[in-house]
């Protein structure tokens, strides 16, 4: 049987700014966000018109709910080339509205030990949501590849890997393996979650599983294809 649907629902852009030069925060408010409380990392589908008025849908992670007064805070990456959620999100002006179904998502936190949490900068709303939630006495541990320094953003995890791509090419799995399996050797990760381009999400997945970690401890999801512009941020699809 198939799912019913859930419910398009609307807000408002409150406010937009950027928190790094490929990365802006978008606050949305609005009636029907009051009582709403999504769990960390989960996401939202903005639905947008692409340049030809086709109907098309973007993702992108819940990153601070604010229930009591009907706030959300969502972090999207601007892509190179402006497909239809990064034009959005970089000219979205505060009053215009917005249409949207969710809050959605599967991943959930797990108790353990030890986390390891993989992914780029599209994911890293998602990462910091998770690694925030988690409790005092639970460690976490941080693989993440950006374009360069600038778009890193903060990290609630006891290490965190920063890795440059440095003009190489994003989603390239190879940049990941290597510091991954690294961090794989030196500790020992009960849970592990790997957020990134598909193809490079299959080959660290593979990995993972390599080093003795089970399926069943391992959450993976792609973010972005490479052959197609992201459809993020976590979730950013842009």
């Amino acid at each position: 049987m198939r799912k019913p649907m859930k419910p398009t629902l609307h807000c408002t852009v409150l406010t937009r700014r950027h928190l790094t030069p490929r990365t802006v925060r978008l606050t949305l408010g609005g009636p029907g966000l009051i009582g709403l409380t999504p769990r960390p990392a989960q996401d939202i589908e903005v639905l947008l018109a692409d340049a030809h008025g086709n109907r098309v849908k973007r993702h992108y992670t819940i990153r601070h709910a604010r229930p009591r007064v009907g706030e959300w805070d969502i972090d999207a990456v601007l892509h190179t080339g402006g497909g239809p959620g990064s034009t959005w999100a970089a000219s979205a002006e505060p009053g215009s509205p917005v249409e949207f179904v969710g809050p959605r998502g599967k991943l959930e936190l797990r108790p353990a030990d030890g986390h390891l949490f993989i992914g780029d900068e599209t994911s890293l709303p998602a990462i910091a949501a998770l690694t925030e939630a988690l409790p005092a006495d639970q460690d976490a541990t941080a693989v993440v590849e950006t374009e360069s320094p600038a778009d890193r953003l903060p990290i609630a995890a006891g290490r965190v890997h920063w890795l440059e791509r440095g003009g190489h090419p994003a989603g390239d799995p190879q940049a990941l393996l290597a510091p991954v399996a690294r961090e794989i050797r030196a500790g020992r990760f009960e849970q592990v979650y790997i957020l990134a381009e598909a193809h490079a999400v299959r080959a660290v997945r593979e990995l993972v599983h390599g080093a003795g970690v089970r399926p069943e401890h391992v959450f993976a999801k792609g973010y972005w294809t490479a052959e197609l512009r992201p459809a993020v941020t976590s979730r950013n699809p842009t």
